[in-house]
């Protein structure tokens, strides 16, 4: 335990390989195959048109805005506008009002109390927890939450879904059995 306040985790884009670097480490190179990774965290307030690649964390300030590819990061969190494919390995957060184009892939996906987002792709994640206003399409293998202020407009596929007295669900609810991954829109064409 004392050994690990030194230590993060790492994971090599290229080659999946995980290891450990130290703590203050800015980039780091993969031991196994040699591929530089980024380890920085990255804060966007204006437009951006760069992708992001990094297993640092990503927060998009309410006047940032990323019109690129891709964003992989560690966690995200968004108070402006994204148009990319995003990738995170831990949470994708969202408080901005406006719509998000590009597919979510994370671990736990949250929109807070006071947004009002529109997802024009598809959210795929492990763990959903609705406190606002959503218009999309949700996807996740583990548990849905619809807090009590939150609504999503479109369908959910989840192993689970709970909404609170006050939450809102205004599409189609499909639940999954099993730990069976998602359908994709490439698996169905």
């Amino acid at each position: 335990m004392y050994r690990n306040q030194y230590f993060k985790d790492a994971e090599c884009f290229d080659c999946g390989h995980k290891f450990k670097t130290g703590r203050s480490a800015k980039s780091a190179n993969c031991p196994t195959c040699g591929a530089y990774i980024s380890l920085e965290d990255v804060e966007i307030n204006m437009t951006s048109t760069q992708s992001i690649k990094t297993r640092g964390d990503v927060i998009v300030r309410k006047r940032g805005r990323i019109s690129a590819s891709s964003v992989f990061c560690r966690d995200l969190e968004c108070h402006g506008i994204i148009e990319a494919n995003v990738t995170c390995s831990g949470d994708a957060t969202f408080r901005t009002t406006g719509s998000i184009i590009g597919e979510i892939h994370c671990q736990r996906f949250v929109v807070e109390k006071g947004a009002d987002v529109a997802f024009l792709n598809t959210v795929h994640a492990t763990e959903v927890e609705i406190q606002s206003r959503v218009t999309g399409t949700i996807f996740s293998t583990g548990p849905v939450l619809i807090a009590s202020n939150g609504s999503v407009n479109g369908d959910v596929t989840a192993r689970s879904v709970s909404i609170e007295p006050g939450g809102e669900l205004n599409g189609a609810m499909n639940i999954v059995r099993g730990k069976q991954p998602p359908i994709s829109a490439q698996a169905t064409s």
